[in-house]
Order: structure tokens, then sequence, then C-alpha cells
């Protein structure tokens, strides 16, 4: 029995390491269909991935050509770290990189022509070089002084042709690698950035739905305060992840030789806008559910909670007819919807004092919930003043 149920236990982890290996290459497989089938991250990935092959091995072949076959590697590894995801990264990293190596080399340069290879030097060069890796212009390069500084030393003996050779290796990786990011430069994607902030208010205006729902109705789980944490969380956190992408794409646009002719950047600028409009309405939102998950369910308060509601619900009109990031089509449609919210928030006003809650606490939760509702509204109407003000980018 012992046997059989150890024998069932490697049966169960190995079918789980099946499946993981399973799901794995479902993954990738998926991830490769994404990249030929059409423009987008996953593409930009693999295409990064084709032009760091043919760097290392122009970089490789280069520096057998011109270099001492002890430097040649250095080349190879240099021209995939000149490889970043957008061209801007790419220069800033090399160029910080480069600095990098100016200082571990010079140092190296120095404690050879005067110290000489010895296990005490090696600390010292090691401990000088990891004060000048602290150096705030190297950014994460700065890591790079201590390891060109030690291996041009340890390697290479300190050896001033050495040292020489290894500065033309990283040259060398440093041109190819640009020179391959040049040549086929990621494409900048405003529109897949756009869609994203797009999905993100789409997400807040759901949710105020959601609450209209809330206070519809008695969900159990809908009124619960975990629920609303949660789905709070959601959005913060795919605002989070959205922004993350913006900012890819403004540094995409950077130094790119396939910039578009519009402009990318009143696009991108929009995004971030609708995306900071999201986080403040994502706020609201959970102060809103949180009132409405401590007030009370009486038939006294069932015409406030149902005024409530409608509130909501032309609420999340007036965000769908934002459009975000783009801006509203119809500035007059827009202010209708406000107007048309603004009152319903009247509505409620009435029904809360002609019905007066006399119940403790129930003041500060409909006062909070109607707060916040104009909260949010002010919000929708300061985003459409400010993205009418402003000249929509050109196609």
């Amino acid at each position: 029995m012992r046997n059989a149920g150890r024998d069932g236990g490697h049966a169960c982890r190995g079918g789980s390491a099946g499946a993981w290996c399973r799901r794995q290459v479902e993954d990738r497989w998926g991830h490769l269909r994404r990249a030929v089938r059409g423009p987008g991250e996953e593409r930009d990935g693999l295409l990064l991935q084709c032009k760091g092959a043919a760097a290392a091995a122009a970089a490789w072949w280069v520096a057998a050509w011109l270099l001492p076959s002890t430097v040649t590697a250095f080349a190879t590894f240099t021209a995939l770290l000149a490889l970043q995801s957008t061209v801007y990264r790419s220069l800033w990293d090399s160029a910080q990189y480069l600095g990098a190596m100016a200082l571990g080399t010079a140092a190296a340069a120095a404690f050879g022509s005067t110290a000489g290879v010895h296990v005490w030097s090696v600390g010292v060069l090691a401990f000088v070089a990891l004060i000048g890796a602290r150096f705030q212009l190297l950014g994460r390069q700065g890591a790079q002084v201590p390891v060109v500084a030690l291996f041009a030393f340890a390697g290479g003996g300190g050896d001033i042709d050495y040292i020489g050779h290894l500065v033309a290796a990283a040259a060398i990786g440093v041109c190819c690698g640009l020179t391959a990011h040049f040549a086929v430069a990621p494409s900048p994607h405003t529109d897949t950035a756009q869609r994203m902030t797009a999905d993100l208010v789409a997400l807040a205006r759901d949710l105020l739905r959601a609450l209209a729902r809330t206070a519809e109705r008695d969900d159990a789980e809908e009124n619960s305060r975990e629920y609303w944490a949660r789905r709070s969380e959601e959005l913060a956190a795919r605002a989070v992840r959205v922004r993350a992408a913006v900012d890819r794409e403004q540094e995409n646009t950077r130094l790119n030789p396939r910039r578009p002719w519009n402009s990318a950047e009143e696009s991108l600028h929009r995004c971030h806008e609708a995306i900071s409009m999201t986080e403040r309405l994502g706020t609201h939102i959970r102060s809103i559910a949180r009132a409405l998950t401590h007030a009370p369910r009486a038939p006294e308060t069932a015409r406030v909670l149902t005024s409530y509601a409608k509130l909501l619900h032309a609420t999340a009109d007036a965000l769908d007819c934002l459009d975000p990031p783009q801006g509203p089509e119809d500035a007059e449609k827009l202010r209708g919807h406000v107007e048309d919210a603004m009152h319903r928030y009247e509505d409620v006003t009435a029904a809360v004092r002609e019905d007066r809650p006399d119940t403790p606490g129930e003041w500060p939760v409909y006062g909070t919930a109607l707060t916040e509702a104009v909260r949010i509204l002010e919000e929708i109407e300061h985003s459409g003043e400010l993205t009418a003000s402003e000249p929509c980018p050109s196609e």
C-alpha cells in the first residue's frame, strides 16, 4: 500500500509536470502565431530576437577579422547588450555601457601600469571599480564597471594593447547592434496603446453600471466589501499595466526612423490623461462601493437607492460618450449626458430629503455616495473640456 501511494504521488507529479510543459508549449506556439499573424508586441519581440542573432553573428565576424581571438566574444556580448526594446533605449544603454567601460578600462590600465597583477591589487581595483559603479549617470550599466575592470585586469594582465583590443571589440559590438536596430526599427503602435486605454476606461464604466445594479437589488456577492475591493484592485492593476505599455510606446517614438508623420506624442499624451482620469475614477468608485455596502436595506430607502442607481447609469452613459482617449465626437451630446446625470443627482437629493432616513449613520453613507458621484461627473466634464481645447492629431 505504501508503494502504491508513492507510485500514485509520482504519477500525480509527473502528470502535473507534463501539463505544465504542454501549457508552456501552447503559450510559445500561440505567441509565435500572433507574431506571424500581424504587428504588435509579439512580432516586435520576435523581430528583436532575430536582430540580436544577426548582430551577434556580424559582430563576431568583424571582430574575428580585425582583432585577436581573445576579445572576439566580447564583441558578440556587447552587440546583444546594445539591442533593447526601443531605439531610444538602445542608444541610451549603449552610451551608458561605453561610459562604464571607459571607467573600468581606465582603472585597469592605471593599476596594470603601476601596481601589476597581485592578489591585493585585484582587491583594491575591485573596490575602486565598485565605487565608480555608483555613478548615477551610468544607470543600470554601472554594474559593468567592475566587470570590465576585472576582466581587463585579470584576463589581460592590465596590458594596454589588450585593453585597446577590448575597447575596439565593444565598439564593434555596439555598432553592429545599433545598425541592426536602425535597419529594421520597431514600428510605433499608438493604435494599440489607444485600444488598451479605451478598454481600461470601459472597465471603469462597467464598474459604474455594476454599482448601479448593486444599488437596485440586494445581491449577496456584489454587496460584499471583499468583492468590490477585489474589483477596485483589478482596475488599479490594469491601469498600471496600461500606463507601462503607453510609456513603452512613447519611448518607441523617440529617435525612431519609422516614426509616423502624424503626431504620435499627442495621441499618447491623451492616453496618459485618460489613464490618470481612470485612476481617479477608481478611487471614487471604491468609495461609492464602500458606502453602498454599508447602506441599510429597508423599504424607506428603496426609492433613494433606485434613484441613485439611475444616477450611476447616467454617469456611465456620460463616460461612454466621453470616448477617451480620442475624445467625444459630439461635445454637445456629452454635455447633455452630464446635465442629465446632474438632474438625476437632484432627484436623489430630493428623495433623501423626503424620506429622511433615521437610522444612525445613514446620512454619512448617502452623503459620501452622492459626493463621489458628483466628483466622477466633474472628472468627465473636465476631461471633455480638456479634449475639446486640444487640437486633434492629424492622421
